[in-house]
């Protein structure tokens, strides 16, 4: 029997990234700093919901051959990156918030998710190559992917998500105080 912990760590990261941003977007329509926030952090929820839920699912998941496991593992990294890809779509559409340097902050958003996005389609092809002729094989070679994807996710840059305006206003919408970490 196998089990799925290694991807935990680079999934947390994954959530902190997102709980980080708390907004974005880089159309050129202004909206208030109040729509933006909620229309970002309601991009935001059902993704960081649906890794939860699927990590918590597959760290709880045994597998009776390297086959089946990674088959499972591979469900598990569609499924994010096509939730990664939603929320993608759902921030590029929020617009752009009517503060200060808001296309900035707006576009260095929008290219934070990107990556996330790009690191788990990446994840999902490497996924590919995993090994199935023995379990120990897939162990090691999982955990190698694992070992990149938390790569993957720590070279994003989030130094630019942070915002007074944004958080202030994030402070108030229930959406983004559904967020981990509020």
């Amino acid at each position: 029997m196998m089990r799925f912990g290694s991807l935990r760590s680079a999934l947390t990261v994954l959530f902190a990234l997102a709980v980080c941003a708390g907004c974005g977007s880089s159309d050129s329509s202004k909206v208030s700093a109040s729509n933006y926030v909620k229309s970002v952090c309601s991009a935001i929820s059902p993704l960081e919901k649906d890794v939860v839920t699927r990590s918590s699912a597959l760290n709880n998941t045994t597998a009776a051959n390297a086959t089946e496991a990674k088959k499972t593992l591979q469900g598990f990294l569609t499924a994010v990156e096509q939730d990664s890809t939603q929320a993608l779509s759902k921030i590029q559409s929020a617009g752009t918030p009517d503060i200060s340097n808001g296309k900035v902050v707006a576009g260095t958003i929008v290219k934070a998710f990107t990556e996330l996005r790009d690191a788990m389609k990446l994840a999902l092809n490497k996924s590919h190559s995993l090994p199935t002729g023995s379990p120990a094989a897939f162990k090691t070679a999982a955990q190698a992917l694992g070992a990149s994807v938390r790569g993957s996710l720590n070279n994003i840059d989030s130094s630019g998500l942070s915002n007074p305006d944004l958080e202030k206003a994030a402070a108030s919408q229930t959406a983004c105080k559904s967020l981990s970490n509020g």
